[in-house]
This record gives C-alpha cells, structure tokens and sequence, in this order.
C-alpha cells in the first residue's frame, strides 16, 4: 500500500531526530528528490552508486539540508467520519462518470471477472493515498495507467466525506489512510512469500504492509561509493604516477618490435596449418582475394548465389519405354480385332437367336412352322438360350476390344505429351541440335497415325529424338551434380568465412599493438610538454576532492541510518498486534477443533525473526507459524495482521478488494461471521468488493432482513461489446425476507411463498445453529422416506418445542416462539403449506392462495427474522 515516496518521507521524519551531520541531511534531501531515478536501477553493476555520485557532484552544495515538506505536513487536517460519494470517471476501466453512494455502513461491491471492480477500488486509492499499487509494482507512470485505453484520458476522482456533519472532499493522505485498504494480492504474496526459503522470508511483514518496494529501494543502494568518488585527486594521482606510466609507454614502444613478431609467427602457424607451403600473405591473398584475383571466399559465395540449374528428368530409356507400350497396346488390339473379325459370321446367329426368345414368353408352338412346342424334336427355344450361352465369348472379346482401345489411346497420349516436352526442353538445352534435325511438327492431338513418320526407315526420325534426349539426360546429370555441389560448397563457405573472422581477429591485434605504440609514443611527448603544468592542474581539484569526500562521509552515514530504519520497520508496523491478530485469527477459524486456536501469536519485530504459534491444545510448545499453518490458514493470518492494524489505527473505513475470494471455501464462513456479526468493525464502515455473488447473498441472508435492508450494493456487469463498464447501482436484493415482503406489498402471493420458503429454510437453520451453541440442538426429524427431504412444517413444529423449553432464558426466544406458533396456526394441510413443504414447483392448483394467509405467512417469517437478530446479537 504504502510506496517508496511515502515511505522515504516518513524516514526522513525520522531522520530528523536522529542528530546526524548537516551533509547527512542535505544528501537524504537529494534522494528524496531524486527518488524514481534512483529507484529504477539497482545495486547491480553498481548502476545506482553511479547515478547517485553524478547527482551529488552536481548538486550535493545546492541541496537544502532542512526537510521543508515535513513542516508543511506538521498539522495535518481532520480525519472523515464517513466516506460518502465517490465520483469516478474517465478512469480506467470507466469510460464516462460514474456516482458511488458509499454512506452506508456496508457497501457490497461484486460482479464477474473484469467487470470492473478492481477500477472502482484503484480510484478510491488514488482518492486516499495519492497513488495505485499495482501501477507502482508494474513501474507504468500514474498518469498513463489511470487513463481510459480506448479515449486516451482520465478525470482524477472525487471522494467525499463527512466532516463534523457536512461533506467536503477528502485530502489525499498516505500516511493516515493506507491501512484502510486490505488487498488480495497482499495477502496472496504473504503466502507465496511463506513458501520460499528462510532467506526469502525476510521480506515476509514487507509483503504484507506494501513495504516491498521501500524495502526493494533500500537495498539497492551499494555498500560504498568509493569507487565512483575521485577521494585522491586524478591530476595528483597523475603526478605520482607519471613517471611509471611513461615506463610503461617505454616498455611498449621497445617490445613493439616483439609483439609485432609475435603476431607474425602466429600468423604464419595459422597459414601453415590452413593452407601449407604458401605462407600467411598468399593465404589471404588466396582466400579474400586481391583487385586481379577472386578469392576463394567470393568464389564459393557466388558460386552459391547463382540460381540452381532445372533438373527435366528425360532419359532414352523413358521414351523407349513409352514406345514400346505403344506397340504392345497396338499388337494386342490389332490381335483382338482379328479374332472378333474370324468370328463375324457368328454375330447373324446372335440376331436370330435373340429374335427367336423374343417369342419365347407364353409360345406353345415353333414361331417358324407352327408345330406345337410337345410335338418337335427339339425346342427352338432352349436352342437359341444354348447358342447365346456359345456366344458369349464373342461379347467378352467385343468387350476386351473397347478396353484395349483405350488403353492405346491413352498410350499414345503420354507418349505424343513427352515427346513434345523433350522437343521443349531441347529448346533451351540444345537448340542448335534441334534445328540441325529439322523434326517434323507433332501433332495437336494423339489420334491417328502420327507415330508412322517417326518410326519409319528404320526410325530414323525417333533415332535423332533419342540424340536430343540424350543431350538432356547429359545436362540433368550436370543439373544433379551442381545440387550435390551445392551442399558440398555451404560447408566449405562456412570453413571459410571462419578463416575470415580468424584473419580480421589477428588483424585486429595488430592494429591494437599500434594503437597502443602510437598512444605510448603520445604518453611520451606530453609528459616532457606537461610536467610543469600538472602542479598547477593539482592545486585546482583540491576542491573537488574535497566535495567528493563530503559525499563520502555523508553517505557513509546515511546508508546505515536507512537500513536500522528498514530493519526496524516490522516492529513498528506490527507493535502491540499480537493479541489483536490472534483473536482474529481465531475468530476466523472458529470452525476448526478447539485445540487449533492459537493461545498465542508472536510476531517478529526484525527481519530475523520468526513468526511463532502457540496452539491452545499444546500450550507448552512454539511453532514456526510458516511451517506448520496450511496456505490457507497463512492467509488467514495476513488477514487478521492487516484487519488488526486498522483496528489499532482506529481507520474510520475499511476496505476489502477480493479478499475473502483469496481464502480457502472452509474458511469464508469465519471470515464473514467475523466481519460483520462480531462486533469488530463496530463503528467502521466496510467496503467489499468480490466476484463470488453467491457468497454476498449468504452474506445479506444471515445477516437479517433489517441490517440487509441497510446494506448498499453495486453490480458490475459484463459489457456486451462496447467495452465500457456497467454498474447496476440498484440491484435486487438478496435477502429472502424482503423479497417476501415486497411480494406481499405487491400483492404477489405465489412470488412471496416463493422467496418465504428459502427465507423460512435459512431462518430456522439460524435458529437450529443458535440453539447447538446452546447445547440444545438435538431435534428429531421424521421423514417420509429414506431419500426424502425434511418438511418445512415438521421442521418448524420441532424448533418451536425445543426453544419453547428455554423461552425464558434469553432475550429474543418469546418472539422466535410467538413467530413459530404464527407460522404453524395457519395449518399444516393449508395449500400454503404445501406450497412452502413441496418448494416452488409450477403445479396447477384448484384453488387461489389466501392472501391474509400469505400475509400472515410473512409476518410471522419477519418477526422471526428480528427475534433471530435479537438472540444472535446477545449470544
């Protein structure tokens, strides 16, 4: 919650009374002012020691050594009553102006995910403290996260309190009003912290009051500054140490001559191992090239450029073959064709045959001299079936011709298309063949007897075909081996380009050799031109190092005022919290064994420390809360730290964003229970924003029909596409009782027995849960059946005998009874009843609920619902 700047004042504040030197102030003043440029780097390569001396060198002087801003903030203004309007909008998520009325002692926040809650809790922040925590983890500028993405801009919030009876706006104020939030990421990174090893958890009080930042800002800073200070003047160190640089210059100008040798043999070795024989000048020579001769390297690298060559994959035997086929196909259909023309006189037969079974269907006599067909020697009929059944083998041969045919066709097809794509090729491989040939033209289609000119005189015609596709198999094999050169030459490019890179290596080292004769020769020249100026040049930075041991003295100082402050920093934020956290601690586990209550709690007051447990049911032993609480009770123990400081800081508000959604389900009953029925946030408004809608209409049921009455909430809703925030700022209640009221109010009557029997269910589930604590909860219950559910009537008749043996003892039980007996005069055979027993099932009923009945029915729900506050307020 609380960020570095706030944080940083609050130190100097101390600072002030810590009696340190006047520097030690004018430099804790410089920080202050200085505070993002500092923070953005580290201790890391001493990146901030070198920010922080380039500030002080240029205004440590000019820097006032009073904290002025201290005396502004000496009287600080009063402290709100009451929160009570925030106005929001252009912000964030929020596109236009929103209105919060948040002058109710319970204000419920809930909607989806991304909806918009964490906007609504990101401007009461800005409102309160000057600043967001989440823009200052991300490191985004303010300005920039509180602007609207989609318009570009944002309109700071207005919050409003009660000041002594009359609204007015509410002055920003870190230092009073940070411990008015409790956020789910504090109490997620507590947890997360937990789970890390013990150096990680020095951080672990850090994490769970916004301290990480200051705490990540402290330790930035390095241990000295000596190294980026000039604490022994450069032109007096030059001085001194004149003379032995100018021995050094010496020593390089006469072991020139053997360095440069040095880097000849190794280049000679280099070129002898590379490329024996040739010496290391024709090596590069070879390799790079020289204005007369390409070197290997751009060789191979246009070698590599060049476009591949096109592999056409034409060959003789490919057309041979082809060929070939076309004279098996030929022979085999010219085979077919004969056969069926030795068997033509056959096909006269098939007619008359077909003819004669054409009269075959209810013939009792010879269609050719009438004889009856019980008189001749042989059926004609059966004749002709016999001779088609011998003539079927002509049909297969009939058939097996078409086949054939085909298949020559096509045959002559592919054979014509790869023809015509050698003659292609040969265009670009071998034209010149091709035009000393003089081919003829092929033909447009595959149809007819084209092939006869090609294949006649002994094919001359295909033979000089087969020449040209023999050149092309010749350039396809040169294609292929340029491919496989190819792989071959990326290798040899990649040696190459390796010798290169060794070269410019050993070249550099030459040039760096001279460089350094020719700065040594510099070195030698100006001392013998300079020597009797550098006394003067040392009596001018007297002052200089002089401020510079002033930065010294005065961080020497301020590092180790910092880091007590830092270190101290857990004890004083959780001072006097022990017992106060532990309660609540308890009181959020109240449905845990009796032996798990904590009997005591120790928090740490260094970094050091541990935080150490007692349970009540081993009263002798401590525990190291981080290693024996479950994630969830760890949870639970950040929440009540955090809720415990409000508590001790008397906050006037307390404000929950998603907290109860970072704990555990078993332990949410505890945590609300203790937030609103157990009289700790007495006085305190409450403010709580949540996604879990469920859980807040829990919440307004236990709570009662007056104090959910009481309670304002607000609905984020899902927008539906235009990206800008929906808040219902009326939604319907949860509470059943005031829906049944509202119901009867509009005469609704089914509606109201709709919302009475789940308000009837929680009401006497409350009572039921009261009368356990009591030691009087068992009851006896009969059911119709093994899988059937309890009957509301039965329930209530039950309740009402078991407190009625106890109405004198409590304040409350005459009414709960009084309510009871209401309930169970109507008659437990009324259609009323059987409404509330059987649920809100849509049945068709013969009669009309009684309205006075209906109204009785709600009455009696309601007084039950005050008795029920009566009792649970005075347990």
């Amino acid at each position: 919650m609380s960020d570095i700047h706030a944080e940083y004042h609050r130190f100097l504040e101390h600072l002030s009374t810590r009696g340190v030197p006047e520097d030690v102030h004018r430099l804790a003043n410089l920080i202050y002012g200085n505070l993002e440029h500092l923070a953005e780097v580290g201790a890391a390569r001493r990146s901030r020691s070198a920010r922080l001396v380039s500030l002080a060198i240029e205004h440590f002087e000019g820097t006032n050594p009073i904290y002025s801003e201290r005396l502004e903030n000496a009287a600080p203004g009063a402290v709100f009553e009451r929160l009570t309007q925030l106005r929001v909008g252009p912000f964030r998520g929020f596109m236009r102006p929103e209105e919060f009325d948040l002058s109710r002692d319970i204000t419920l926040i809930y909607g989806a995910n991304g909806t918009g809650k964490s906007s609504f809790f990101e401007a009461l922040e800005l409102a309160m403290l000057g600043s967001i925590s989440e823009a200052q983890v991300k490191r985004l500028d303010l300005r920039e996260y509180c602007n609207n993405a989609r318009i570009g801009r944002h309109t700071e919030p207005v919050l409003l309190g009660q000041f002594g009876g009359a609204n007015s706006t509410i002055q920003r104020d870190e230092s009073r009003y940070r411990f008015c939030f409790i956020e789910k990421n504090r109490l997620d990174d507590f947890a997360r912290i937990a789970a890390r090893t013990t150096g990680d958890r020095r951080q672990l009080i850090a994490a769970l009051f916004g301290l990480d930042q200051f705490s990540e800002f402290v330790r930035g800073f390095n241990p000295e500054l000596d190294q980026n200070l000039m604490l022994i003047g450069n032109e007096a160190k030059r001085l001194a140490e004149q003379r032995q640089q100018i021995a050094n210059a010496e020593q390089i100008i006469s072991g020139y001559a053997q360095a440069v040798a040095s880097i000849e043999a190794e280049e000679e070795a280099y070129a002898e191992r590379i490329y024996p024989g040739f010496g290391y000048r024709k090596f590069v020579d070879w390799l790079l090239g020289t204005p007369h001769q390409l070197g290997r390297l751009p060789y191979v690298q246009a070698q590599l450029d060049a476009p591949l060559p096109t592999i056409h994959n034409i060959t003789q035997a490919k057309l041979n073959i082809l060929l070939n086929s076309a004279y098996e196909n030929h022979n085999a259909y010219n085979s077919v064709q004969a056969l069926i023309s030795a068997r033509a006189n056959e096909i006269s037969f098939q007619n008359l045959y077909d003819a004669v079974l054409a009269f075959a269907e209810g013939a009792e006599s010879c269609p050719a001299c009438g004889t009856a067909l019980t008189d001749v020697s042989e059926n004609p009929f059966d004749k002709a079936r016999s001779g088609l059944d011998q003539l079927r083998e002509l049909a297969d041969l009939q058939k097996q011709e078409v086949v054939l045919r085909n298949q020559l066709n096509e045959v002559f097809r592919v054979l014509l298309e790869e023809m015509r794509r050698v003659l292609l090729v040969a265009q670009s491989v071998c034209p010149h063949k091709v035009i000393a040939e003089n081919l003829p033209n092929l033909p447009e289609h595959h149809l007819g007897d084209w092939l006869a000119i090609w294949v006649a005189d002994e094919k001359l015609l295909w033979k000089k075909l087969l020449e040209i596709a023999t050149l092309i198999e010749v350039s396809d094999k040169q294609a292929r081996d340029a491919h496989k050169q190819r792989d071959t030459l990326v290798t040899e490019r990649d040696t190459l380009i390796q010798y290169r890179l060794d070269i410019e290596g050993l070249r550099t080292r030459r040039t760096d050799v001279g460089n350094s004769l020719r700065l040594a020769q510099e070195n030698v020249a100006r001392f013998n031109a300079e020597n009797q100026a550098l006394i003067q040049l040392v009596e001018n930075e007297v002052p200089v190092v002089q401020l510079h041991k002033r930065i010294k003295a005065a961080y020497d100082a301020f590092l180790p005022e910092i880091q007590s402050y830092l270190a101290a920093l857990p004890g004083l934020m959780i001072e006097g919290l022990g017992t106060l956290a532990r309660d609540l601690y308890n009181s959020f586990n109240r449905d845990d064994l009796k032996g798990d209550y904590l009997a005591g709690l120790f928090l740490p007051v260094t970094e050091s420390q541990r935080i150490e447990v007692v349970f009540a049911g081993e009263p002798d032993v401590r525990y190291d809360a981080l290693v024996v609480l479950s994630e969830g009770h760890i949870k639970c123990l950040g929440l009540a730290i955090l809720l415990a400081k409000n508590i001790q800081q008397s906050c006037p508000v307390v404000i929950f964003d998603d907290v109860v959604n970072a704990i555990d389900d078993d332990h949410r009953n505890g945590i609300w229970r203790t937030f609103f029925e157990d009289h700790w946030l007495d006085g305190k408004q409450v403010i709580l924003t949540s996604h879990a809608e469920e859980f807040l209409l829990r919440i307004q049921q236990e709570l009662g029909s007056a104090r959910a009455a009481a309670i304002k909430c607000y609905k984020f809703l899902p927008h539906n596409g235009e990206h800008e925030l929906r808040v219902d700022s009326d939604p319907p209640t949860k509470n059943y009782v005031l829906l049944a009221q509202r119901a009867v109010d509009d005469d609704d009557k089914r509606d109201a027995l709709r919302q009475a029997r789940p308000a009837l269910e929680s009401l006497t589930d409350r009572l039921w849960t009261w009368l356990g604590k009591k030691g009087e909860g068992r009851i006896e219950l009969k059911l119709s059946g093994p899988r059937a559910d309890r009957e509301l009537n039965n329930k209530c008749v039950k309740l009402r005998h078991a407190v009625g043996r106890i109405t004198g003892n409590y304040l409350g039980l005459s009414e709960a009874v009084n309510a009871l007996s209401e309930l169970l005069n109507v008659g437990g055979t009324s259609i009323e009843w059987s409404y509330l027993n059987g649920g809100t099932h849509d049945s068709v009923r013969g009669h009309e609920f009684d309205r006075a009945t209906v109204k009785k029915i709600v009455d009696a729900i309601t007084e039950l619902d005050t008795a029920l506050d009566v009792l649970q307020n005075r347990q």
